[in-house]
């Protein structure tokens, strides 16, 4: 008879609703949450790490499991794509030192110092310090900086006041945060706070050879590049991600935009000059902009861009990037491949994703 393992039991063995930040891991594709839960989903049966590129299922389908045999045990079956039934065991000296992060941060303190990390871990402070980003594709001080912007934008979401959130969230100094809220946030606490209050998006459809396709504009430059079947269907993911902004529809705005994707849809490289507003994780960013620098014609592996930054282990973190990513083609994601050729994900499906790349000469191999 198999033995149930005791993480198994109680409240996880048929599965329970996400928290909060579960379900935030989940629809952001968060690598730092495998391990911690799988998700299923009761509509398909099927079950995933947090870091699955497949779209985020609605939060009333989601079921959370402590481990694959709690998913197994109640009907669900692993998803073919991220594979939750064989997670790698993590390295315990690791784990010790992610998890002293977290527990400080989560007691309102200071991040652990490289030294206190290397005592807990048993490893030499230069030896953990590659081993860490190369596992969890951020530095020990990079990972205590995204898990406090995490927390932070929990808080802020959640109603919570500006300054209560920032020291909520671990950070000693509300200077520091305004400082670089521009680029964590890609507005001020306050305006995030209110879903985007504030933040004026000029917003344009028109079909082109991706089909319909939309352009929405911030006073900083291009903040989404769209494609879907249906106006309102588009218009509600911008919603998704700007909730509270003002939109103002104009479809004889985005000429730059527009003209940009042409070029890009005729093999020819954009107009100089481009402004796009960027607004994500720093690995996000440097993920996108790693993207950009891929010539058309020429694709890369989620591994190869991880190794090009640093992070060698990192590939499912540049996948996430990746399925976050909301502005098509200028940000060109569909250059992303899995390590044995095949397509991956893409957010507005493989059809676009393999019409791109044809388009711009990559062989591609054969569907198996």
């Amino acid at each position: 008879m198999k033995h149930t393992p005791r993480s198994s039991i109680g409240r996880f063995s048929i599965g329970r609703q996400p928290t909060d930040a579960e379900f935030a891991a989940i629809k952001g594709n968060d690598p730092e949450a495998d391990g911690r839960f799988l998700y299923g989903v009761a509509t398909t049966k099927i079950f995933c790490r947090p870091s699955c590129v497949s779209r985020a299922p609605k939060r009333e389908n989601v079921r959370i499991f402590a481990d694959a045999d709690a998913a197994q045990a109640t009907g669900f079956r692993p998803c073919k794509r991220c594979r939750p039934d064989q997670m790698p065991a993590a390295d315990a000296r690791l784990e010790r030192a992610r998890k002293l992060i977290d527990q400080r941060l989560a007691a309102g303190e200071n991040a652990p110092t490289l030294a206190q990390l290397a005592r807990v871990a048993h490893m030499g402070a230069t030896h953990l310090q590659r081993r860490f980003a190369a596992t969890y594709g951020l530095s020990p001080r990079a990972y205590a900086e995204a898990q406090r912007i995490a927390a932070l934008k929990q808080h802020l979401k959640k109603g919570n006041g500006v300054s209560d959130a920032i020291y909520g969230a671990g950070f000693g100094a509300a200077s520091r945060v305004y400082e670089k809220a521009d680029r964590w946030l890609g507005m001020t606490p306050a305006a995030y706070r209110r879903g985007g209050e504030g933040l004026t998006l000029t917003v344009a459809i028109r079909r082109t050879a991706m089909g319909l396709t939309l352009v929405a504009e911030s006073p900083r430059g291009i903040a989404a590049l769209l494609f879907g079947n249906h106006e309102n269907t588009m218009m509600a993911e911008l919603r998704d991600e700007f909730p509270a902004a003002r939109i103002d529809r104009d479809d004889k705005a985005g000429s730059s935009a527009f003209a940009a994707l042409d070029a890009m849809l005729a093999g020819k490289t954009p107009p100089k000059g481009l402004r796009l507003d960027l607004r994500g994780t720093p690995f996000q960013i440097r993920v996108w902009t790693a993207l950009q620098a891929i010539p058309a014609g020429e694709t890369r592996s989620y591994s190869e861009i991880a190794t090009s930054l640093g992070h060698p282990k990192a590939s499912r973190a540049v996948g996430s990037a990746c399925a976050n990513n909301i502005i098509g083609v200028l940000v060109p994601c569909h250059r992303a491949l899995r390590s044995d050729g095949g397509l991956g994900g893409y957010r507005w499906g493989l059809e676009r994703k393999e019409k791109l790349l044809t388009g711009e000469g990559v062989e591609l191999e054969p569907a198996e």
